[in-house]
């Protein structure tokens, strides 16, 4: 079957009564979501325990694309709700730049525009890094937790100068009775970085930042797919206050009769193995949680009632959606870097 007749099978319906959305609109196309998965449970769970341990900094550590910045976004909805953490503790996602020497005005004026100060260009180095503790001693002692989080995203892009100014931020705070917790989240370099401070015997980096840490992966069992097809059956849902989940809203008609994504949980990691397996994959599957997002998206978007219309989802559809979203691709110049290393 080709593509064409992929996503032109069916016939398309009538809007049975759905609620009007802007095209376009709808999170599934414009991306801006959050579900829950196994991965970010144990995540949060270990997270938590951090906190709890008044842990001064640890490391998630990933492949790209498995969903770390996602996570995070979660982890940052989520934390508040945790009494160790409480309502009012300010949580900062930081993005780390990538610059080619270590700038100490560059750095502070990238960390006042993501805690939102409204001026973070003004003045020099030492202008910004005054405005940038006053700043946080406020939102510190402003909490009932005297705690600040911050997750800084990327974290592999860091060098050692940064540290070292992350180890002043952390100090000024302690003096002032804040506890500072700094997540790094990033790729597999952090272990190196960790690797070449212990060998120049920069311990106290270690010990502040990165003796404890959370390996992230990908979804890689039944289990996985299945938590995650719910959300869209169960707890995805828009417009808010409606009763339109994700895969209702797009398979009006069969959500009625009985459809639902996470029947399909099976054959669509039947399908991934295969793919991977035809790409040159050894090993445990680890689908990284872009991609597999991307594939449901996919799925609802030419599948559903806007698109072909299926009464059900075949292997030739799901291994569809799985090249339309790039993973095929993805996992053959994987397997190249891999050989090539």
């Amino acid at each position: 079957m080709n593509n064409d007749e992929l996503i032109n099978e069916g016939t398309n319906q009538v809007n049975h009564n759905r609620p009007y959305i802007p095209l376009g609109c709808h999170p599934i196309d414009t991306g801006y979501y959050l579900i829950s998965t196994n991965e970010i449970a144990r995540m949060y769970k270990e997270v938590v325990t951090w906190i709890q341990r008044r842990t001064p900094g640890a490391m998630i550590v990933g492949n790209p694309r498995l969903g770390k910045t996602r996570a995070i976004k979660y982890l940052v909805n989520s934390l508040p709700s945790v009494d160790i953490v409480g309502l009012d503790t300010p949580i900062y996602t930081i993005k780390c730049s990538k610059f080619k020497n270590p700038n100490e005005s560059d750095f502070f004026e990238c960390l006042l525009k993501d805690v939102k100060h409204h001026t973070p260009l003004a003045g020099r180095a030492i202008s910004k890094r005054r405005r940038l503790y006053n700043f946080l001693i406020e939102k510190g002692l402003g909490s009932s937790r005297s705690r600040v989080i911050m997750f800084l995203d990327d974290a592999q892009r860091l060098h050692e100068l940064h540290y070292e100014w992350l180890m002043d931020i952390y100090n000024e705070l302690e003096s002032e009775g804040i506890l500072l917790t700094v997540i790094l989240v990033g790729q597999r370099e952090l272990f190196d970085q960790r690797t070449a401070f212990l060998l120049s015997n920069k311990k106290q980096i270690i010990g502040r930042f990165m003796v404890d840490d959370y390996k992230f992966k990908g979804i890689g069992s039944i289990d996985d797919i299945r938590l995650c097809l719910k959300n869209y059956d169960e707890d995805a849902i828009y417009p808010l206050g409606t009763n339109w989940t994700f895969t209702r809203y797009f398979f009006p008609v069969q959500y009625k009769q009985g459809f639902r994504l996470s029947n399909f949980s099976d054959i669509l990691l039947e399908v991934f193995q295969e793919v991977a397996t035809e790409t040159g994959s050894k090993g445990k599957i680890e689908i990284p949680m872009f991609y597999f997002s991307s594939t449901i998206e996919n799925a609802l978007r030419y599948l559903g009632i806007d698109g072909s219309n299926v009464e059900q989802i075949t292997k030739s559809h799901w291994k569809y959606c799985i090249r339309m979203s790039g993973y095929i691709n993805a996992e053959r110049y994987s397997e190249v870097l891999k050989h090539d290393n």
